[in-house]
């Protein structure tokens, strides 16, 4: 399979006609020689020239595909006896295969995460008769071999931990913090019904939020389980209770009628600010400021030095956000697909440039472009880089042989073929 680009030809990109030389003297070939010559000339017109060529990794209907790092994982489908599942391993980007593996439990497997200690986690739902929830399997990263594997879904800790999530449906469960090299549990939690955040760092996750709808709030220490500090932040003013969440060094409560927003610091719950604001199923950090999302499809900021409002802009869903810089969907759209894409300015709401109908493609966290994908009309998809900093699209392949389902990896990206076969692109840009 050799996709040859042979661009357009631009007027002011055509080249000077050379220089007419003088004719050699006339020297004729024989009839037989003449015809050869031909001959050979139409072979090589006939061939090609080199192109690039995709790698092809086997795959069937019904795998899970997971990448991490520079390995790409394949699981065979489930089979109807939910005997185990075998998982192949291949190098990316050139696709060499690396190893194959059994799986102990079968289940569907839709997280992984390569560590620096070789090891290899996979997180998915077990799914035998009993049905037990989620599960993480860890695997040596370079040959397969099967370490341990604990209940719940794998989180990474600051200093190189682990914290296993294990909830029910009714969001009762247990956090527990282990040793990435066997699993031994360092710590710890019930969860009872309520909310359980997160704050994540460049070296992980540092603090641990619970809080439950009694209005009692913890904070914990990732690492040790330690409790930093606790209150009972919801009076009876503040209910009905809305959602509380860690944004950089705040965190953040919302609740009453009409909501109102309530900011304490993190590390002693000392109140710094209130401040009304519109509902909100979602609060983060858009790049300097706080972000909420509503139900009904409002995307909203306020600063997060004094709760002061920002903007309000109708029909937005944040994206992707980094200092200075937020890319927003508009809404309602249909959950899959391309959809229209918009560079927004965090601390105005300013749209700096509408980018078009695009489609983000899966990538790990710190993957350094941000790429997105739509149907081309010849065929395929249409691969572009989007450059938040600059609010620019800018356009790098067509892979007319893929069918979607698109994950950006080091150096290019793969995506699903037709017959269900994955292939691996390196970009032309």
């Amino acid at each position: 399979m050799t996709l040859i680009d042979l661009g357009d030809l631009r007027d002011a990109e055509r080249p000077e006609p050379p220089a007419r030389r003088p004719r050699p003297p006339a020297n004729r070939l024989p009839g037989f020689l003449a015809v050869l010559l031909l001959a050979l000339l139409t072979l090589a017109a006939a061939t090609p020239p080199p192109g690039r060529v995709a790698v092809v990794v086997p795959a069937r209907l019904g795998v899970d595909r997971l990448v991490a790092g520079n390995l790409l994982l394949v699981v065979d489908p489930p089979s109807r006896e939910r005997t185990p599942r075998s998982m192949a391993a291949y190098r990316l980007p050139g696709g060499e295969p690396a190893w194959r593996a059994p799986l102990p439990v079968d289940g569907r497997f839709w997280g992984v995460s390569a560590r620096a200690d070789d090891l290899l986690l996979i997180s998915g739902y077990e799914v035998p008769p009993e049905g037990r929830g989620t599960v993480t399997v860890a695997l040596d990263a370079a040959t397969g071999a099967y370490r341990w594997q604990q209940p719940g879904a794998a989180l990474g800790v600051s200093g190189g931990g682990l914290l296993l999530e294990d909830f029910s449906r009714e969001g009762r469960g247990t956090l527990r913090a282990v040793d990435p090299c066997c699993g031994t549990p360092r710590w710890t939690a019930d969860v009872p019904a309520g909310e359980v955040g997160y704050r994540f760092t460049p070296d992980g996750m540092d603090r641990v939020l619970l809080s439950d709808p009694r209005g009692r709030v913890e904070v914990r220490d990732a690492v040790t389980g330690a409790v930093l500090v606790a209150a009972d932040l919801w009076s009876t003013a503040e209910r009905p209770y809305r959602s509380t969440q860690m944004v950089g060094d705040l965190l953040v409560t919302i609740g009453g009628t009409p909501p109102v927003m309530t900011a304490y610091g993190v590390d002693r719950l000392d109140r710094r600010w209130r401040a009304p604001v519109p509902d909100a199923s979602l609060v983060l950090d858009c790049g300097g400021v706080i972000c909420g999302q509503t139900r009904s499809g409002t995307l909203w900021a306020v600063d997060p030095a004094t709760g002061r409002p920002l903007w309000t802009r109708p029909g937005w869903d944040t994206m992707w956000a980094a200092p200075g810089r937020l890319v927003v969907v508009r809404v309602p759209g249909t959950g899959t697909g391309p959809a229209d894409l918009a560079v927004l300015d965090p601390v105005t709401g300013r749209v700096r440039a509408e980018l078009g109908r695009w489609e983000f493609a899966q990538q790990e966290p710190g993957h350094g472009r941000l790429l997105a994908v739509r149907p081309h009309p010849a065929g395929g998809p249409l691969v572009a880089e989007i450059d938040a900093a600059a609010a620019i699209v800018r356009v790098l392949d067509v892979l007319p042989e893929a069918s979607g389902d698109c994950h950006a990896i080091v150096g290019g990206v793969l995506c699903r073929r037709p017959d269900s076969s994955i292939g691996l692109w390196r970009l032309r840009r």
